[in-house]
């Protein structure tokens, strides 16, 4: 069986100048995650948003039939997730977030959480994994952490990379061993209070940001800190990035074994 993956989309909401679509709100799907997915077998499926404004709203097909018709849900990485979404007060403009998009993928979390259907947070999509459960996020390591490695460096984007230790005994222990791994970096925001239900699955080991979490419940739920996606390319392996098949191929075993489920007792 071919599973069918939906990825939450991207959306850029004032394109820049020249792309010919003025007054556009545009919604897309990165590359790299479509090929992480695609790489191992199954089909991406980016889940289009429908603008909270547009008068086709009262149409738009229920949140419950696009679960029903994906067999697991990614959430890409991308814009801050606003403060206000989990009752946080904005401390500087410039993490404001996108609401818009908070409220987009929370839905589609929500409906595949509540069928038991395996998910996967990338970057931002693990900490709205931690919002969803209640939990609340830094808005800016470097000012209210002061930690001495750095997270986010736009110049380098997807070549800055750091260590991350995980927890004895749980899943990413188990998919990589106990050793200390290198992953890619592209955040300044991270996880705060720890939502309930969930484990912290991974640290880096210099200042204790935590880099992964898991829900404790029944399902799939995890979120990972750092970009899998972007470790596909041999050069980038030869730099010593920790593999990106085992993560996936669990997230896919999870959704088969659960499509297998359903199949047998709908």
């Amino acid at each position: 069986m071919t599973l069918r993956i939906g990825i939450s989309a991207r959306l850029l909401h004032e394109p820049p100048p020249g792309l010919g679509l003025p007054q556009k709100r545009l919604q897309f799907l990165e590359s790299s995650m479509a090929h992480w997915v695609m790489a191992h077998g199954a089909i991406a499926l980016m889940v289009p948003f429908v603008d909270e404004n547009s008068p086709h709203l009262a149409n738009r097909v229920p949140i419950g039939d696009v679960v029903d018709l994906l067999d697991g849900l990614v959430l890409q990485g991308g814009i801050d997730v606003c403060p206000e979404t989990y009752g946080g007060e904005l401390l500087q403009p410039e993490w404001a977030g996108d609401p818009v998009r908070d409220r987009y993928e929370l839905a589609l979390l929500r409906g595949f959480i509540e069928a038991r259907k395996p998910v996967l947070g990338i970057c931002r999509g693990a900490q709205l994994i931690n919002v969803y459960h209640g939990g609340t996020l830094v808005q800016d390591i470097p000012s209210q952490r002061q930690s001495p490695v750095q997270h986010q460096d736009l110049a380098h984007y997807d070549r800055l990379q750091h260590e991350v230790q995980f927890e004895p005994g749980l899943l990413l222990d188990r998919l990589y061993g106990s050793a200390l791994h290198r992953v890619t970096s592209i955040h300044h925001q991270c996880v705060d209070r720890l939502g309930e239900g969930l484990m912290v699955e991974a640290r880096c080991p210099q200042d204790d940001v935590i880099e992964a979490i898991r829900a404790t419940g029944p399902g799939f739920v995890l979120g990972l800190q750092w970009h899998p996606e972007f470790h596909l390319l041999p050069t980038e392996a030869r730099q010593g990035l920790i593999d990106s098949g085992p993560v996936m191929e669990a997230f896919l075993q999870a959704t088969r074994e659960r499509a297998d489920r359903l199949r047998k007792h709908p």
